[in-house]
């Protein structure tokens, strides 16, 4: 120890013992209390810091030490029994310490609990009770301590009703008891009581519990009579007499009811007349016997016809009757009032009555239909007509009566004339007037009870008369020299049949009124009938006639007559149409093929040879006769109308009369020829061709045309092609024309043939001379610097290694990187909360209130002290609901209350003032109460949310005042996400709720959320808390979320390699699945994994779907193949560099000191000599070889052996040179695009492109082959793919490469689902919750299968996804997908379906195909639950109404019945709610059931008065 330590520890101690402070004792006990069970072992660390002792001890009943100089000691007692045990552990301090002599006691506790405990009662055997009566529970413990740690717990069922505590301290065990006194009830039948003991020996010790067997309780009451104290039993019939007067008792009571000395059955329905005396008589526990009269209450009946009909000014028959008990009284109503019938009734009574009969019961009401009848008025609105002819007439009729008039009209008959009656009025209407309109109308109108008649006259002016003929049929078609015969007959209208005298056909043979077509031959027949009329005379009427002939002939030519037309002219068509009748009937068609076609343009119909201007003769509707006819058209033909067929038909539409079908005639068919000039393929033949020196090249020339072109080839006369019909080949530069030539037009096309020379030899060659040269000039001038400049020479004899000079060379390895030091602010938020203090009551009254204003917590208790200013002042007081004081000739008063027991407190003050009388002021008290419990009730956050969806939690508040200051915060982690204030005008306590919506979103995940109840106030209020509820845990399930979402491209690096990152949050953790490009890498990849660096490193497309319940995403990593320099001149200089760096270590190592160069220790290749070693050398190497046993250090040897490598290393550096300049220039294939998705049956094409010059380049498909040797691209075309296993590769052969390149087109090609289903898995009908079922997805025909990604929704939810990676067939097949379900309440009702979709990559289709099944409807059954489960208290106050609320939900519906425990009441509804101001206090069980259980909750209603 320091010097300087020394003197600060005398100094303190000397300053403690100045000042007669002792430190505390430096014993430290581990533990410092113990528990310990009864003959357990136990001990107990004693230890000490303190260097200056003399020794430590245990003193102890059992388990002491004495003293012992250390420095921690153990108290130890193997088995602990000692009751009182009390150890303490002490130390001895040597002079110098700064503490004294002192102990530490540790806290031991020795504790026995029994292994059971023991109930009794005091009632009888069996646990018999009798309802009313005091019965005492014990509780025996035997053999426990302490027992100032025991409580003792009383159940009644499950819920805790009592709690005993004891303060005995006794340390030993003693045998205790607990007492419980119970006076039960009726609801308490069948109870189970139980006692449990809980010793709590916490922190130290354990918290020990044992229960008693339950001890059920049998409670005997009644018999109860609910009618017992009634001497009149009202009931209404249908009722029964139990369930108005029910008797209740247990055990179950003997009931029997008697009428005049005669047993009758109380659960018959009672009847009208069943009323009298009855006597009931029950016996149970006790005889009950008790007379009553029986009232049978029936609703007013009305007996009454619905329709009664009576004569005007007749007396009535009408008899109804109304009956009831209690009686009714009887009103009658008609229009809404009162009124009185008759006894003889007019028009005016008829009507609906209505019969009202009411009592104190109910009420009906009959509707009567009163019908008086009467017979018809005058005729009204029935006037005379003056009209033009044509115009319309309209003649009115009207009447009234009852029945309702029939009416009648006398006129003379013509078809234009319409009667219609409607609403009690006929309508006579007259439609295009005529002559014979002209006359008298009648109106006849007549009913049961009498008729009458009205007449009118119509004039029709300027009218002609029409001849009332009628032939039928009204129109005849004959065919010309037809031999069948046709007849028309010609008659009188129905209406002129009386007036007619004769009637004939005129101008043809006629039988009678028949007329019948003899002649078919006459084109100017026109038969006309002939009639005379009484009045009217003669009149005609002609036949409608028409006589047809078919065409003789049909034909088609060009207006032209040319066989052939050159494209896009154009070309006029005629058809002509030989002797047809009538002309204006036909119509032309014109055929392209077999189907018919509008023209460009199209002529009118004419007849062949007539001028315009003759209009006689050209008029198609005037010539019946036939006539000779052309349609003429244009059209525009292209190539592709060479040889098709034109055709012209014929129609004559003649009606329906005519025959059916219309008659046709079709031309015969005219071939056209289409003639087009040439078109030269550009494809084939380009206009720039390269051509390499030595290489002829064929340009092939071919040409499209009709008639077919003629090519001839144009170049100038220095250059010396072969010609061989449509190719040329060369192999000179220069330009070449091809000229295609036919009837139509000429064209050509110029290529231009450039020359290349095919350097690779040459480069060759020169690479070998030059390396070569460049090695001799380097070893010769090397070896003269090294011959020069004296260079030491080393001997291998006895080498001896020098001593290392100690230099070390760092490598810089060891510099340290730049670090820039990160800093961070934190940014306090400081919030103040101001509230500024109440002010002084101003008023006129001089008063001031101290405080101004109160705020008081309910049972708590303020001062008020009430002072003036004023002089005036006579006396002076303060008046409270609690008491009042007062003062005579003092400015002050004041007043305390002890207890705020009122909601209302307004104390007053008031001053006498000697000149302006008495005033006052009252004091704004506010009393408060904060909230006896606030609970969050919502039970949606006990299981884990779905983002997105929303919530609603509620939060419960009970027993709060006043409303109107309270404020409800719900917090969300540290923040408070929303605050709902009240309004209310209540200053007592009040239940509220506060509602929160929540929607859940990833970021509330591990949060909590509470709710938090304050009431706030102007002003400070001493002792005002918040009341916190319970915080839930919220668990946010959401749907994966990529850290880097945007998809990646990356270069394949040369011999690299690479790492995909498919990190992603989401909750459950996503599962991880990838897709490979290629499908070798398949078979080694670990796939659930977020990072991937593939074993097999290939380029292509990478497809990794992070997925969960909740949904799945898709990211795609793009890898491409490094761009690599293929250059010729890039392979040179690479070359050239590489050979430089090779022969420069070769110099360094390989040069003798003499500025020769060695391959081997003393056999020199001197530059002067040849290159390359002689056979002499490979000789002597032999037979120094066949020696090398006899001489084994012999330097020859060495040197042979070292001059044979050098050779082999020449001629490896040469031939790797060699090698590396001839190889070429690798493959250079560009596929566009390099990855196709097609659908089945799509068309589809890619491009082969070559980047540099190309001998042939092709396709090599099943379906579509294509090469070209021209072009540097070309492209593999399907119009329509359906070949599931079909591989594209695209080939090349390079001028540069003997060797053939290729590259395979990666083609997917895929097919949607036919069809996508879902249905149950061995099950049927609705699901119960709670139990796990299976659903089923089948997918049919998709292709391919392992991109396919088949998605289960619930709702709008995604529950869980499942991909088939694993397969690999091309081709389509039908899979199916499992989800395992096990439904709750609140998916009843939900929709399930199965989505099937096909995630192709970035190339395939956007959005991602799919297919939908249809939905599967979950209807789950679950039990009832009821909204509040907690049984309810309710004050009960005298006349009010009273709603309990039983409603639960549960599927199927549930079932209510409510039991109450009172006698005495009535019997209730079978319903969720029970709303009655009738009710008597005692609990009432609401029991909801359905198929799957019952459930029961009880509410207790206490009586209270009004004004409590």
């Amino acid at each position: 120890m320091s010097e300087s330590t020394s003197f600060v520890g005398l100094f303190l101690g000397f300053l403690l013992s100045a000042t007669g402070v002792h430190a505390s004792c430096p014993i430290e006990l581990s533990p410092p209390s113990v528990v310990v069970r009864y003959g357990d072992s136990v001990s107990v660390n004693c230890s000490t810091s303190e260097s200056l002792s003399k020794g430590m001890g245990w003193e102890a009943s059992e388990g002491g030490t004495g003293v012992k100089q250390v420095n921690h000691l153990v108290w130890t007692v193997a088995n602990l029994t000692d009751w009182t045990a009390s150890p303490s552990c002490f130390i001895n301090l040597s002079p110098g310490s700064h503490f004294e002599q002192c102990s530490q006691d540790p806290t031991v506790v020795l504790y026995t609990f029994p292994e059971t405990i023991s109930i009794r009662s005091s009632g009888g055997a069996g646990g018999v009770m009798n309802e009313g009566e005091t019965y005492n529970f014990t509780c025996a413990i035997h053999n426990i301590a302490p027992v100032q740690n025991l409580s003792v717990l009383w159940y009644k069922g499950d819920a805790m009703v009592f709690e005993d505590t004891f303060d005995n301290p006794s340390k030993k065990p003693v045998n205790h008891s607990s007492s419980w006194s119970i006076t039960p009830t009726r609801q308490d039948n069948g109870v189970t009581f139980k006692c449990e003991a809980h010793l709590d020996l916490m922190p130290e010790g354990p918290q020990l519990n044992a229960s008693s067997q339950g001890f059920q309780i049998t409670v005997h009451f009644g018999p109860d009579v609910q009618c017992f104290s009634l001497d009149i039993l009202e009931l209404r019939e249908g009722e029964t007499l139990e369930s108005r007067c029910h008797v209740t008792g247990h055990p179950s009571p003997k009931v029997s009811w008697l009428k005049a000395d005669r047993p009758t059955d109380p659960a018959v329905p009672l009847s009208r007349s069943d009323a009298g005396r009855y006597t009931i008589h029950a016996e149970g526990a006790t005889i009950i016997r008790k007379e009553l009269s029986v009232h049978v209450l029936y609703g007013p009946e009305v007996k009454c016809p619905d329709t009664h009909t009576a004569v005007e000014d007749a007396p009535h028959s009408l008899s109804c009757v109304v009956k009831g008990f209690p009686k009714p009284e009887v009103t009658w109503y008609k229009d809404g009032k009162k009124a009185e019938l008759p006894e003889n009734l007019t028009r005016n009574d008829t009507g609906q009555y209505w019969i009202n009969g009411s009592s104190t019961l109910s009420s009906v009401n009959h509707t009567l239909d009163i019908n008086v009848i009467y017979p018809p008025s005058q005729i009204v609105e029935l006037e005379d007509s003056e009209v033009d002819v044509g115009s319309t007439v309209w003649l009115k009729c009207s009447s009234t009566g009852n029945p309702r008039p029939q009416y009648s009209w006398d006129y003379y008959q013509t078809t234009n004339v319409v009667v219609q009656n409607e609403d009690g009025v006929s309508h006579l209407q007259i439609h295009n007037a005529t002559a014979y309109n002209t006359g008298s109308y009648t109106c006849h109108a007549s009913n049961d009870r009498g008729n009458v008649s009205e007449t009118a006259r119509v004039t029709v002016k300027g009218a002609s008369p029409e001849c009332p003929i009628e032939i039928t049929p009204d129109r005849m078609v004959v065919p010309y020299k037809g031999r069948g015969l046709q007849r028309a007959i010609c008659t009188p209208t129905p209406s002129a049949s009386t007036h007619l005298r004769d009637i004939y056909w005129q101008g043809a043979r006629t039988n009678g009124t028949t007329w019948s077509s003899y002649d078919s031959e006459d084109w100017d027949l026109k038969p006309v009938c002939t009639a005379t009329f009484k009045v009217k005379g003669t009149c005609q009427k002609h036949l409608n006639y028409t006589l047809y002939k078919t065409p003789d002939s049909i034909s088609i030519r060009p207006v032209d007559n040319l066989s052939s037309v050159v494209e896009e002219r154009e070309f006029q068509l005629r058809c002509d149409v030989t002797s047809v009748a009538p002309a204006g009937s036909v119509a032309v068609r014109w055929y392209r093929g077999n189907e018919t076609f509008e023209p460009l343009s199209k002529g009118p119909l004419r007849v062949t040879g007539c001028l315009p201007e003759n209009d006689t003769k050209c008029d198609l509707s005037v010539v019946r006769s036939a006539l000779n006819m052309s349609s003429t058209i244009s059209v525009t033909l292209y190539r592709n109308d060479t040889g098709v067929e034109f055709r012209c038909e014929a129609q004559l539409d003649l009606g329906p009369a005519g025959p059916r079908p219309p008659p046709k005639m079709m031309s015969s068919p005219l071939n056209v020829t289409v003639y087009y000039k040439p078109v030269i393929n550009t494809t084939k033949l380009p206009k720039a061709i390269p051509v390499f020196r030595g290489y002829p090249e064929e340009l092939v020339c071919e040409a499209d045309g009709n008639p077919p072109p003629k090519i001839q080839w144009l170049y100038s006369s220095d250059k010396v092609p072969h010609v061989s019909g449509d190719t040329l080949t060369v192999s000179e530069p220069g330009v070449y024309s091809c000229n295609a030539t036919n009837e139509v037009d000429s064209i050509y096309h110029e290529v231009n043939v450039i020359l290349k020379e095919d350097y690779l030899p040459l480069i060759a060659g020169f690479v070998a001379v030059t390396v070569v040269a460049i090695s001799v000039v380097f070893l010769f001038i090397y070896s003269i610097y090294y011959k020069n400049t004296k260079m030491r020479r080393y001997s291998l004899k006895n080498p001896k290694l020098e001593a290392p000079s100690s230099n070390v060379a760092h490598n810089g390895w060891d510099m340290q990187f730049p670090m820039t030091k990160l800093s961070y602010r934190t940014n306090r938020k400081c919030t103040t909360s101001g509230l500024s203090e109440g002010q002084p009551v101003s008023s006129s009254c001089p008063v001031q209130m101290s405080p101004p204003s109160v705020v008081v917590r309910f049972g708590d208790s303020f001062s008020v002290n009430c002072s003036s200013s004023s002089d005036q002042i006579e006396s002076m007081g303060l008046e409270t609901m609690y008491g009042s004081a007062k003062t005579e000739g003092l400015s002050y008063v004041n007043i305390t209350i002890e207890s705020a027991r009122d909601w209302n407190i307004g104390p007053i003050c008031y001053i006498n003032r000697v000149i302006d009388g008495q005033c006052l002021e009252t004091l704004s008290v506010t009393v408060y109460k904060m909230p006896d419990r606030v609970s969050i009730s919502q039970p949606s956050l006990e299981g884990p949310l779905v983002e997105g969806d929303q919530y609603s939690i509620q939060c419960d508040i009970v027993n709060v005042a006043p409303v109107s200051n309270l404020s409800v915060h719900w917090h969300k982690g540290d923040t408070i996400s929303y605050t709902e204030r009240f309004d209310g005008s209540s200053t007592s306590p009040v239940n509220v709720t506060s509602v929160f919506d929540l929607t859940a979103q990833r970021g509330d995940d591990g949060t909590q959320i509470w709710c938090e109840a304050q009431l706030d106030f102007w002003g400070p209020v001493p002792n005002l808390t918040t009341i916190k509820s319970e915080s839930r845990d919220v668990i946010v399930l959401y749907s994966p979320t990529f850290m880097e979402p945007e998809n990646v491209t990356l270069e394949l690096p040369a011999g690299g390699k690479f790492t995909l990152d498919c990190a992603a949050a989401g909750k459950p953790t996503p599962v991880y699945s990838w897709q490979f490009p290629h499908s070798i890498q398949q078979t080694n990849q670990n796939e659930n994994q977020s990072s991937l660096a593939p074993s097999i490193q290939l380029p292509g497309t990478y497809r990794c779907t992070a997925s969960n319940s909740q949904g799945s995403k898709a990211k795609y990593f793009t890898v491409t193949e490094a761009t690599r320099n293929r250059t010729t001149f890039g392979a040179l200089v690479g070359g050239f560099v590489f050979l430089g760096v090779v022969i420069i270590i070769a110099g360094l190592f390989l040069v003798t000191p003499e500025g020769t160069f060695s391959l081997g220790r003393g056999i020199a290749f001197n530059p002067k000599h040849d290159l390359f070693l002689n056979l002499t050398t490979k000789v002597s190497c032999l037979n120094l070889r066949r020696r090398l046993a006899l001489n084994a250090n012999s330097s020859r040897v060495h040197k042979c052996a070292e001059n044979n490598m050098g050779i082999n290393f020449l001629k490896w550096i040469l031939t790797l040179c060699m090698f590396y300049f001839v190889s070429g220039e690798g493959c250079s294939l560009i596929l566009k695009p390099s990855r196709v998705v097609v659908g089945f049956g799509e068309p589809v094409s890619v491009s082969c492109e070559a980047a540099r010059p190309v001998r042939v380049l092709g396709w090599e498909s099943a379906i579509s082959a294509a090469h070209t040797q021209q072009e540097l691209s070309v492209q593999w075309k399907v119009d329509s793919l359906i070949d599931w296993i079909e591989e594209p590769i695209c080939y090349g052969v390079f001028f540069t490469d003997p060797r053939q390149c290729e590259e395979k087109l990666n083609l997917v090609l895929y097919k949607t689902p036919d069809s996508v289903s879902i249905r149950p898995v061995n099950h049927t009908g609705p699901m119960v919750e709670g139990k796990e079922y299976q659903l089923l997805c089948e997918v049919q025909n998709i292709a391919p299968v392992q991109y396919l990604t088949l998605r289960w929704y619930k709702g709008q939810t995604e529950v869980y996804n499942h991909s088939f990676t694993e397969l690999t067939s091309s081709s389509p097949v039908q899979v199916s997908s499992v989800l395992m379900v096990t439904p709750t309440k609140a998916e009843n009702g939900a929709q399930y379906r199965c989505v099937a979709e096909l995630e192709l990559g970035p190339e395939g289709p956007r959005p991602p195909p799919t297919v939908t099944s249809e939905p599967l409807n979950a209807s789950v059954y679950f039990p009832p639950m009821f909204l509040s489960p907690e049984p309810e208290v309710l004050d009960l106050v005298v006349g009010a109404e009273i709603t309990l609320n039983c409603t639960a939900t549960g599927n199927p519906t549930p079932v209510y019945s409510w039991q109450s425990s009172n006698p005495n009441e009535e019997r209730m509804e079978d319903e969720a709610a029970l709303t009655s101001p009738s009710l008597l206090p005692g609990t009432y069980t609401c029991t909801a059931s359905n198929t799957l259980e019952k459930k029961s909750k009880q509410f207790v209603v206490k009586a209270k008065t009004k004004g409590a």
